[in-house]
């Protein structure tokens, strides 16, 4: 049996995997919103003892004693942890750890502590000789001590610690293995970041946090409509990427509509894709950041995308992506090689802590 926790600003996630054979199944899984009354929340004012008591409150709802739980994996998210993957000479281990921390003090947030490095062997680079391809994760000190004090005030042992991107590659590879051909990319639309990694069997594991999700859109419809963030929210899940051109289109002549021109076109929802939206914002910081990745990596080229997160089930997101991209996109299926008999609403805002759930049961 392992626990996954996902603590997000949104919303806490909890899921319990067990693994009977070869089968991989949920036993327990939930989720709890932070801010009771929606129209309060404020990424800005969330206190640490409102994650503890999210936690601790699921874990009630949902029958979890969390002294009886052995394997638990916690996720560190967003800016606070960073994830590469590099190539460096071959070298003994001890050689090898000075040098990783050298590396790792170039990308992480200095607070005055050491830097606290964990790294994997992905095998020998193919193209430079004695170089070996490392996957890096790093953070400091201060960051690993407040996470720890934090699943501990909610009751669990600190045990094993993750990133989301790691958690979310591990989910992606668990459920649909590494293309041969070219790279994958995987968005994982949260509340307060979109997390995007790209991957592929021949090129390396790139992960980015991109400020651009789920509260700046709602954000935005409370901004550009007029209104409070439950209604904002209630309007992003029911008109998805066609809140703003619904707006717009209530201020045109309706005796005059107009046809979209070849430089106008509009996706399956309605809304044109040369309009500047929050939408639009997110597309941009994807292209930018596939234009880093390529620069970097001169050969490739991106097969699928897929959308995940509590966000990926906006209306219409998929299209608008596809349509501003031009690439394939699909909504990525979590439990494609997991068993789930629980019923459940949103089903990809679990993937995080499916994967880290997923990383207990030590699978090869």
């Amino acid at each position: 049996m392992s626990t996954g926790i996902d603590i997000g600003k949104y919303s806490t996630k909890i899921v319990e995997l067990s693994l009977t054979k070869d089968e991989v199944s949920v036993k327990k899984i939930g989720n709890l919103h932070i801010f009771e009354d929606i129209n309060k929340f404020d990424l800005e004012k969330i206190s640490r003892s409102q994650l503890e008591a999210s936690v601790q409150d699921l874990s009630k709802k949902l029958g979890i004693n969390p002294r009886k739980v052995r394997k638990i994996t916690s996720s560190i998210s967003g800016t606070l942890v960073d994830v590469r993957q590099i190539s460096t000479l071959d070298m003994p281990d001890e050689e090898l750890s000075v040098s990783l921390e050298l590396e790792a003090k170039k990308h992480i947030p200095l607070d005055g502590t050491d830097a606290i490095i964990d790294y994997h062997h992905l095998g020998s680079n193919t193209t430079e000789i004695d170089k070996i391809n490392l996957l890096l994760v790093s953070t400091t000190k201060n960051i690993i001590k407040d996470h720890a004090k934090m699943i501990k005030n909610a009751g669990f042992r600190a045990d094993t610690f993750d990133t989301d991107p790691i958690a979310i590659a591990n989910m992606y590879k668990y459920n649909y293995g590494l293309t041969p051909e070219g790279a994958d990319v995987i968005l994982n639309i949260g509340n307060s970041n979109t997390t995007l990694i790209v991957w592929g069997q021949n090129f390396p594991l790139f992960a980015r946090n991109i400020e651009t999700s789920g509260n700046y859109f709602t954000n935005e419809i409370i901004r550009e409509l007029g209104v409070d963030y439950k209604t904002a929210e209630n309007l992003k899940s029911e008109k998805g990427v066609n809140v703003f051109a619904e707006d717009n289109a209530s201020n045109d002549d309706e005796d005059n509509p107009k046809e979209p021109s070849s430089e106008n076109q509009t996706t399956n929802f309605g809304i044109s894709v040369e309009k500047r939206t929050c939408y639009s914002e997110l597309c941009e910081d994807i292209k930018r950041t596939l234009r880093f990745y390529m620069k970097n990596n001169n050969q490739a080229f991106f097969n699928h995308f897929y959308v995940t997160g509590g966000s990926a089930e906006i209306p219409g997101i998929n299209d608008f992506i596809s349509s501003s991209l031009n690439v394939k996109v699909s909504t990525f299926n979590p439990f494609q090689k997991i068993s789930n008999d629980i019923e459940i609403k949103n089903p990809n805002q679990y993937t995080t802590a499916l994967g880290l759930a997923l990383r207990g049961l030590d699978l090869e």
